[in-house]
């Protein structure tokens, strides 16, 4: 599955590259630019999903850069979020320029990431398909009871353009199975009642969802003397895979993309 690629355009090097590293842990693919031409050029060359523009650049101004891009044919249905630190004051006129420019969004700096995921999610969620055939979204059910890491991941997910649902037990994970029906269910271990590997056996058991892939994971792996025994409960349990934690988000990524695309054939 083609990663959703997002083009920065800003001339400091320390934001650039410290929004690089945060979008692309979630997910993303990042390219990046340090002036308005620049940027343009590396539009024009890899096609971004959505564009980040500075728009005090060294030459050309943000704001002409998001015109340019909306006046090209090729570009012009890219969304281009605008952020810039002149716009905080209240009687600031640049939000207002940024639309009549044509931005899809305005954001000023600083950029807290929780804003800037959410922002670029919410438009990869109202603008192109993907990844699943006829259009339509892979629907995932991903069952933790750690609240952060449920939340962290399905920013991820949904930033690869996957639709998350969360389950915080299993008795809720298996009831969403049932009800949603999910392409993929990525289960922990460890949760209070009953544990992962029982919800694994329990879900196999369900004609509704026995065809499911499972990926599981958990820490639960690291605390035993045989480093595969983790491995090998899950697959006593009929677990598809099984990835222990602290999760590699590339890795979690092509686990998935291999079980949803083999489903689909």
């Amino acid at each position: 599955m083609k990663k959703t690629r997002i083009l920065i355009i800003d001339d400091d090097q320390d934001f650039r590259s410290a929004n690089q590293q945060i979008l692309e842990k979630a997910g993303f693919d990042v390219i990046t630019a340090d002036s308005g031409k620049k940027g343009l050029e590396r539009a024009h060359q890899d096609r971004p999903d959505i564009v980040l523009c500075d728009v005090m650049l060294p030459d050309i101004n943000g704001f002409s850069v998001c015109r340019e891009l909306k006046d090209d044919p090729n570009l012009s249905t890219v969304p281009v979020i605008m952020m810039t630190a002149i716009g905080s004051s209240e009687d600031s006129y640049a939000e207002q320029i940024a639309k009549g420019h044509r931005a899809d969004h305005y954001l000023n700096k600083p950029v807290e990431t929780a804003q800037l995921v959410a922002t670029i999610n919410n438009f990869l969620s109202t603008s192109k398909p993907s990844p699943k055939k006829e259009g339509t979204k892979a629907k995932i059910l991903l069952v933790d009871d750690d609240y952060d890491f449920a939340e962290a991941t399905k920013q991820i997910l949904v930033a690869n353009r996957y639709d998350v649902v969360v389950a915080r037990d299993g008795e809720e994970g298996i009831a969403k199975a049932l009800h949603e029906r999910p392409d993929l269910i990525i289960l922990d271990v460890v949760m209070p009642g009953k544990d992962g590997f029982t919800v694994c056996y329990d879900l196999r058991k369900i004609d509704k969802t026995r065809p499911i892939p499972i990926i599981m994971l958990t820490a639960v792996g690291q605390q035993f003397s045989k480093p595969d025994y983790g491995v090998d409960i899950a697959i006593d349990h009929l677990a598809d895979d099984f990835i222990d934690k602290p999760v590699d988000t590339q890795t979690l990524l092509k686990k998935i993309e291999k079980h949803i695309t083999f489903m689909n054939r």
